[in-house]
């Protein structure tokens, strides 16, 4: 009975797309309730189904056919803090949803020398909202982009010690903005909604095995670009320009998923103990623009961005205490890819630090992976505008932000 709902709830997990986080930049990483515990210290080390997320070599080091499913639960929590001579300071609060990460991991190994897997996870969302009457509503209320990969690999053991691993990604993307607009007639409301897109991408993937101590592992995702396609719709009661300048209709926009590479380097000194410090570069200077084509007589709404390449720094550490149980411990440091000279209130963060910690259970053929995380996410102090397009300086001015996230994660393996 157990494995039949095992089953069902893997195909829950390629059936459906993932949920949205709050993020450095808008990359995701909450690939597994084990990668979560060690930090995404993942790419070396003693592999499970999930290094289909992290890196694909690893299953060519999986004998027989392994499954995994699991979900993810981000609860976002943060404060937008502000200037006001009237009133002296107020605060917006963003994000207290709770976003559900579901994933599923599958690989059969076909003889010795090759090995397939596919995996549903997501790389990249973004999830929060801010009060609707507050200052910086003219630059962003709420905002909600969502990803699921559908990524199939195949991985060739070329030595006893090299594997290499190749694959194609399947991503589907959902993106929701939602901002006000001034008017000499009071505020418009701007709700764009179910834009979307299917776009494709590819990795490559190596892990090589110096030595029973020693190993490394390297992975490049390739930047996929998803031009989502949806509607627009205006409101603001009492304005007249409402239906005449701001008409309701089709939108679009082009969103740049940057490619990164990801490496990592495990030393198990003992059976028992691995530990693993690894880094993931990531193009971000890829996403200069976020324009959105409206319906005429606006156009274009043009937003730039110009972000700078940034870097992620993890550590992780497992060590199994007994045949039937794992304790596990990650930090990460996360840069933030926002320059302040085109910063806005898309991502209110300027870097963060995870700690995380999980264990793990083996029953049998059956494995079962807990994880807590939680980001403290640094503050980005706001001044005047810079380029006349970003930042509000007349309604928000000297603001500054705060925020911290938890994360809960649970994953369910099964080796047939």
């Amino acid at each position: 009975m157990l494995k039949r709902c095992f089953c069902l709830f893997m195909l829950v997990c390629f059936m459906f797309p993932a949920g949205n986080a709050l993020a450095e930049g808008f990359a995701l990483y909450e690939y597994s309730a084990r990668g979560i515990a060690l930090g995404g210290a993942m790419m070396a080390r003693k592999p499970d189904a999930s290094v289909i997320a992290y890196n694909p070599a690893l299953i060519a080091r999986l004998p027989g056919t392994h499954a995994m499913a699991g979900v993810t639960a981000v609860t976002p929590h943060g404060s937008m803090t502000w200037e006001d001579p009237a009133d002296g300071k107020d605060s917006s609060f963003k994000g207290r949803e709770t976003w559900m990460m579901p994933h599923g991991y599958f690989t059969h190994q076909i003889n010795d020398d090759w090995t397939f897997g596919i995996g549903e996870f997501s790389r990249f969302g973004l999830g929060f909202e801010y009060d609707a009457d507050w200052p910086g509503r003219y630059n962003i209320t709420k905002v909600s982009l969502q990803t699921a990969s559908l990524n199939p690999n195949i991985a060739w053991r070329a030595t006893d010690e090299l594997s290499l691993a190749a694959g194609v990604e399947l991503i589907y993307a959902t993106l929701d903005i939602r901002k006000s607009i001034e008017t000499p007639y009071g505020d418009v409301e701007s709700d764009i909604k179910d834009a979307d897109d299917v776009s494709f991408g590819f990795n490559l993937a190596a892990h090589y095995q110096f030595n029973e101590q020693w190993a490394a592992g390297l992975a490049y995702r390739s930047q996929a670009r998803v031009h989502a396609y949806g509607a627009t719709n205006f409101t603001g009661a009492g304005n007249p320009l409402v239906g005449t300048m701001f008409r309701n209709g089709s939108a679009d926009s082009t969103v740049i998923l940057p490619d990164s590479v990801a490496a990592g380097i495990s030393w198990t000194p003992i059976p028992e103990l691995s530990v693993e410090v690894g880094a993931i570069w990531t193009n971000w200077s890829s996403f200069r623009h976020l324009n959105i084509h409206l319906p005429d007589p606006i156009g274009v709404s043009k937003s730039n961005k110009h972000w700078d390449d940034a870097w992620r720094f993890n550590l992780g550490v497992e060590y199994a205490l007994t045949d039937w149980l794992d304790l596990r411990a990650g930090y990460v440091y996360d840069q933030s890819p926002m320059t302040e000279e085109y910063e806005d209130y898309l991502v209110p963060t300027d870097g963060r630090h995870i700690y995380s910690l999980g264990f793990g259970l083996h029953e049998g053929n059956w494995t079962f992976d807990f994880a807590f995380a939680y980001i403290d996410a640094k503050g980005r102090d706001y001044e005047e505008d810079t380029d006349g397009s970003q930042v509000h300086p007349t309604y928000v001015k000297n603001s500054s932000s705060q925020g911290h996230s938890t994360m809960f994660s649970f994953s369910m393996g099964y080796k047939f």
